[in-house]
């Protein structure tokens, strides 16, 4: 089953849960596309019959599902394990067994004004303890930077944080912890009935320089998979070893250091790329993410691997604080954001009351470039 919750569900996994008959369940009354023709069924089915649930896949199309699950089946495994990867200090201590040295700290937003920062290690990051959508998230370089990341992190999540539930965004606890440097990998997966983990899909989120934080531009192609796939699937084996993971699917994000290391960032549970970022796999390989999950199958990556096309197939995430633009009697010009990329494969809007993403774009391109000029692109110039 699925649960359903805001911000968006998208049309595309409307069309495979249609396809595939899988039972969904909304956590809240939100928009559905193709809702008539789904299986829906109301919430107080899991609550009155836990035990089909236990015995049932379980996927959220969004982490504020979290919350109603957690109040539904509190003592199923996945749930607790779900708690324990959101809690980032309490993932942060588990993963102490195999990555002792690194260093992180537990704190408060309310502490951070009475924090020395001469006692901290620079460069390191703040951000939430329980977070998503980089929200809060801000690199601290030097210790002269401090303040101005306290100030950022109570603004943001001041901002940002009404739009997902307390278990999703953490507006109290706060976690610091070591900059990782190197490139950024995110992957969808899950681990089967026999806790083996099956790669769905492996993306690089670009960065415009070390201090960007932002969610703009993912991309995926081949040569990329190829060359980091055997190291991720070893990694997701001792992942899955240390908690003991079986039928449970995650949105996983990595840092590969100058030195070939591949250290955790995070954990996003029951869940795969939010916003329809994981649906990039498609236009790439004809991956549906959601199908391998459901069917319990999984990709062909020799032969997917084995085609000589190495497009790069971007998704752009267009996020600006809508609000203020909608305050002042601004809107987005679709057409001309539309008009300034290349070959558009899919331009997605979005409910701008829900998410301040106001579209999701799928692209490709033959090499980085044009990512490369994504993220310099000023979006507000698009608002009219």
């Amino acid at each position: 089953m699925i649960i359903l919750a805001r911000p968006s569900v998208s049309p595309y996994l409307s069309k495979t849960l249609f396809e595939l008959g899988e039972p969904a369940i909304l956590a809240e009354d939100i928009k559905v596309p193709m809702k008539p023709a789904l299986r829906l069924e109301p919430a107080q089915v899991i609550v009155d019959r836990p035990k089909q649930a236990y015995q049932s896949l379980i996927l959220t199309s969004s982490e504020n599902a979290l919350a109603f699950l957690q109040e539904a089946i509190p003592h199923d495994d996945r749930v607790l394990k779900a708690r324990l990867f959101k809690d980032k200090v309490a993932f942060r201590r588990s993963l102490a067994k195999i990555y002792p040295e690194f260093y992180f700290k537990e704190t408060t937003v309310a502490e951070l004004p009475r924090l020395d920062p001469a006692s901290l290690r620079f460069p390191l990051v703040i951000k939430p303890a329980a977070g998503i959508s980089s929200i809060g998230v801000r690199r601290v370089e030097r210790a002269a930077e401090w303040q101005d990341a306290i100030e950022f992190l109570t603004r943001d999540l001041a901002t940002y944080a009404q739009n997902y539930a307390g278990v999703v965004v953490d507006g109290h606890k706060v976690i610091l912890e070591e900059w990782i440097p190197g490139i950024e990998l995110a992957v969808d997966c899950y681990f089967d009935a026999a806790a083996e983990p099956v790669i769905l899909n492996v993306m690089e989120h670009m960065f415009k320089d070390a201090a960007d934080t932002s969610d703009l531009v993912y991309y995926t192609r081949r040569s990329l998979v190829r060359r980091h796939y055997k190291a991720i699937h070893d990694f997701l084996v001792r992942l899955g070893d240390l908690f003991d993971l079986k039928r449970f699917p995650m949105h996983l994000e990595l840092r590969l250091t100058p030195h070939g290391q591949l250290l955790p960032i995070e954990v996003n549970p029951l869940r795969f790329a939010g916003l329809g970022t994981t649906e990039i796999a498609e236009y790439a390989y004809a991956i549906n993410v959601y199908k391998h999950f459901f069917r319990e199958t999984r990709p062909d990556w020799d032969a997917i691997l084995a085609e000589p096309d190495d497009s790069v197939y971007t998704f752009l995430c267009t996020d600006v604080p809508t609000e203020r633009y909608h305050a002042a009697g601004l809107r987005i010009d679709d057409r001309a954001l539309w008009k300034s990329f290349g070959e558009v494969l899919e331009y997605r809007m979005l409910d701008e009351s829900e998410t301040s993403t106001f579209a999701v774009i799928f692209l490709r391109s033959d090499d980085l470039e044009e990512n490369r000029r994504l993220l310099d692109t000023d979006l507000t110039r698009f608002m009219q």
